[in-house]
Formats: structure tokens, sequence, C-alpha cells
């Protein structure tokens, strides 16, 4: 069959009127192909860092590869979908990070290698005290910017011996800039402190060379947070905890947040099993409907830090009782004093037993306890109330300023 030749021309420059721009669009039309015509399009939720949130995108996941150290997938996505080195995103109900990209020198799309993260590392800011959470890669041995182990090498220049020795543990995770040498890690029940911190070997990638360090008492193992004695928060039911309301009935939230066991103002998320039940409305609870429902309220900068109330909605009107517990700094520090008295200030009958040897001034009234210390002290103290409700404790640890 013949062709003119403007309409042969118009043919073949329907892709593009250069070869680069027919290459780039064959290779975009084979990455959609990919994902909506084949068995390896997936749906990935990309995370954006400045915004702290994630956004579906459609990708390609050609292969998987699983080996006793690693899982890694081969990752093919459109440019708009913004995939490069360091960034996180969820699939399969795992978080990964992107370590690895194929080169172009024009790319017409992404193609890269990510790596599932096993585990997440914990810190909690000095200043702010929140609690920062990242996905990682971590590895034992050492990672370079292909991911892999180097043997431990010795090489001389001149008089300048250089000695790399290998260390416990790596994290690869995304580059942030607050991560530094000597911070502690809880990474699976163990503690590691950072002995370097890597963010030049894989673009937008910080690398932590971990090494073994001393579990302390202040390490929540559980969670995986070091230093919890900084962030010593805790959340109090200030009713009876078979909390109970009628439908229709408005309740403010009954909590209050305690900081070393002084009521503090802390930002608090709020979260209902049952909307039908109990409705959560600012900073009050509605009861909608007959029924049992667990209101859960949690730290904001520490979602680890939660108190559960389980509230039942009935339909004729319960008096609440408020629940009584001894307000005071937990910490008692060398030469200084302080009181304690109930939550509702009322009289109570208090005593105080010395739990180690300690020189101190404990002064008691009918609505109070006031004990003073000198220096050189260690132990606790144990207070004790008597009150109409039953007897209510509270223990206070010295510490040294």
């Amino acid at each position: 069959m013949s062709m003119r030749f403007e309409e042969y021309k118009d043919r073949v420059h329907f892709k593009g009127e250069t070869r680069r721009q027919y290459v780039k669009t064959k290779v975009a039309e084979s990455i959609n192909s990919l994902i909506e015509d084949s068995q390896y399009g997936f749906t990935i939720s990309v995370y954006d860092r400045e915004t702290k949130t994630y956004t579906d995108h459609d990708v390609a996941i050609l292969s998987t590869k699983t080996t006793q150290e690693y899982e890694a997938a081969n990752v093919i996505a459109p440019l708009e979908v913004g995939l490069d080195k360091g960034t996180l995103f969820k699939w399969d109900d795992n978080d990964w990070i992107l370590l690895k990209k194929m080169f172009r020198p024009d790319q017409p799309g992404f193609n890269g290698i990510a790596y599932r993260c096993n585990d997440y590392i914990k810190w909690i800011d000095e200043k702010t005290e929140e609690l920062h959470v990242q996905p990682a890669y971590v590895r034992s041995g050492r990672i370079t910017n292909a991911v892999g182990v180097t043997p431990d090498v010795t090489r001389l220049f001149d008089n300048l011996r250089l000695h790399d020795t290998d260390w416990n543990m790596v994290a690869a995770t995304q580059r942030n800039l607050d991560l530094h040498p000597e911070m502690r890690f809880i990474i699976m029940g163990q503690a590691y402190r950072v002995s370097n911190v890597d963010n030049v070997s894989i673009d937008n990638v910080s690398i932590l060379s971990l090494e073994d360090d001393k579990l302390l008492d202040t390490d929540d193992r559980i969670n995986g947070i070091a230093y919890t004695d900084a962030y010593e928060y805790s959340i109090v039911n200030k009713l009876t905890d078979d909390l109970k309301m009628y439908g229709g009935d408005v309740l403010e939230l009954p909590i209050v947040v305690l900081k070393d066991g002084m009521a503090v103002e802390e930002e608090i998320y709020l979260e209902s099993s049952d909307e039908n039940v109990v409705e959560i409305k600012g900073d009050t609870l509605i009861g909608r409907g007959l029924g049992t429902a667990v209101v859960r309220a949690s730290l904001a900068k520490n979602d680890t830090i939660y108190l559960d109330l389980n509230i039942e909605v009935i339909a004729e009107h319960v008096p609440q009782t408020s629940k009584l517990y001894i307000s005071g700094s937990d910490y008692l520090e060398w030469n200084n004093s302080e009181t304690y008295q109930l939550s509702d200030g009322s009289n109570a009958v208090f005593e105080v037993e010395k739990l180690s040897k300690v020189r101190s001034i404990i002064d008691i009234t009918d609505n109070s306890v006031t004990i003073s210390i000198k220096d050189k002290y260690s132990g606790t103290f144990k207070i004790t109330a008597i009150t109409p409700q039953g007897v209510v404790e509270k223990t206070v640890y010295i510490r040294t300023v």
C-alpha cells in the first residue's frame, strides 16, 4: 500500500518531533502500561516531609527480592509521582525507603530500589519534649552507598594510619539534620548509641552507625524510646473508673495531664470507638445512644501515653463521683521541700513512710503533707491518705539537683 511522504512523516512524528521526544513518549507509555495493564501495578502512599502527609500514587513494582538480610522492591513510576532517593512510602502495610536510583541523563520516569523499613528510630526533642518517629532500614554490619557490607580495613598513607572498624548496627532513614552522634536509640529492645552520622553517601538519606549501649532505668523498651525521664507524663481519670452517662448527657472531659505528678496543660487527641454511643465534640463527651464505648485520650506529642475511658450510656441519670489522687511533684530535690494534698484539697488522715534512712522534716496537717530534706540522701517516701473513698497512695523519689 502506497503512502504519501507527508502522511508517512506525520505518522512517525506522532510520538514526537525528535528521536528523544519519541523515546520519552514510548517509555512513559510503557510505564503507564505496566501500572494500568499488568499485574505489576500497585498503589503506594508517598510521604511528603514538608506537609507531613501521605498521598496515594499508582506505580509499578516489577519484582521484590527477599534475602536473610533484607527485602527490596524495584519501583518504577512516572516522574510526577516525585520519587527520589530518601523518599518514604507505605506499601503492603509496611514502610519503605528508596535507597538506590537507576541513573539516566534525561530520565522519562523513575526507576529505583526501595528497602523495607524493619523498625523505627524514636527520640524526644530536648527543647519541645516532642516525640519524633522515623521509619528506618536497620541491619547489622556497615552500610555504604551501595548498601553492602565492607570488611574491616587498614590503610596507610605515609605516616598516617586510618583504621575502619565495624560497628554493631546501622540504620538508614530519611535525611534529618537533627540526628547527631551520641544520641541513643532503643531498637528491638536493645540500646544503641550513635557513633557517626553519614549524610553524604546516599542523597537525602542519613546513615547512622550504632554501637551497643547499656539499657537505663529511664529507657522504655516496650515503646522503643530512650530517656523517658525527660518525658514523664501521665493521664489521670478524675472520675470513677465505671463512667456512666445517659442519652443526651454532655460531660466535660474528666481527665488531667500530670508531668512529674504536677497538673499541666497539654494538647490531647480524643478518639471514640463508637461515635453512635459516645460522640466527641471539642473537649466534651456526648451520650448519643445506649451501649458502651471506649474513648482514648492520648498525648498529642507522644501517643504512647494515653488513657482509655470505658463509658456506658444508659437510660437513667447517674451522678458521677470524683476520684481522688495525691497532687504534688513525684520528685523531691536536695535542700528543697514539697507539699502534697488531695486533688480536691479535702481533709484526710496522712501518713508518711520513709523507705530509706533519710534525715528529713515532715509536717502533717489535716489537708496536706510537707516534706523537706537535706543533701546527700537518696531513697523514696510513701505518702498514704485515708479518705472516705478509701486509701490513696503516692511514692515520692529523691533526686539530686
